[in-house]
């Protein structure tokens, strides 16, 4: 057992492998599932048409509904399978729960697609906050410097994004000029291309020491 201050270190608990694998899985499928919905949607532009714009028009343009829908569900319990064996392997919760809320909105955006409206515009802003703030504390995994400086350029270049948007979504200069497809693209891609190198970073670590916040009395 290796001690440092603030820190206890269990290697014996180690699944970081497992959800690192699921990470990349959930991500790249949910990608070549975009590329091959938008195929299937005639007319489709990454400039004018969001990523829900796939799934949730009325009447649904199949199989791109369905494709996208389907992919985004997914997405978000693999997620939720990953959070647990991280949470499993003693890894930071502050972390977890904003990846968990997130891969909860994006399950919740493949189960009430863009027609029901609000309740899909509710759970898209989930996904988007809490996945640019789950990437800016993923540093508390433990990761090397290199890691951590992408982490928090990716994740604050999100949020930034996301906070032009709450305050000035009408005329937003950013949809302006990338249109609003454009636009959304470079507030979720970031992410979820950062999700894809977490989950390479995660199943190359081996056994490498697990750090967990010491609790008072836990030895």
């Amino acid at each position: 057992m290796k001690f440092q201050r603030g820190s206890i270190f269990r290697p014996e608990k180690d699944y970081y492998k497992e959800a690192g694998i699921l990470l990349l899985i959930s991500c790249l499928q949910f990608f070549l599932s975009v590329n091959l919905a938008e195929t299937q949607f005639p007319g489709y532009s990454i400039a004018k048409n969001t990523l829900s714009d796939l799934g949730g028009t009325l009447p649904p343009v199949e199989p791109s509904a369905l494709i996208f829908n389907l992919s985004v569900i997914i997405m978000g319990i693999l997620v939720l399978a990953s959070v647990y064996l991280i949470l499993k392997s003693g890894g930071c919760r502050l972390f977890s729960s904003c990846l968990a809320i997130a891969a909860i909105g994006a399950i919740g955006v493949g189960i009430f697609p863009e027609y029901t409206g609000s309740v899909h515009a509710f759970f898209s802003v989930i996904v988007f906050l809490f996945g640019s703030l789950a990437v800016i504390f993923s540093y508390r995994l433990g990761l090397n410097i290199p890691m951590v400086i992408v982490s928090l350029i990716t994740g604050l270049f999100s949020l930034l994004l996301i906070l032009s948007f709450a305050v000035n979504y009408v005329n937003n200069p950013f949809a302006a000029y990338l249109g609003l497809g454009g636009a959304e693209r470079f507030i979720a891609y970031p992410t979820l291309l950062y999700i894809i190198a977490l989950g390479g970073y995660l199943t190359s670590r081996g056994k490498d020491w697990v750090r967990i916040r010491f609790t008072e009395g836990y030895w």
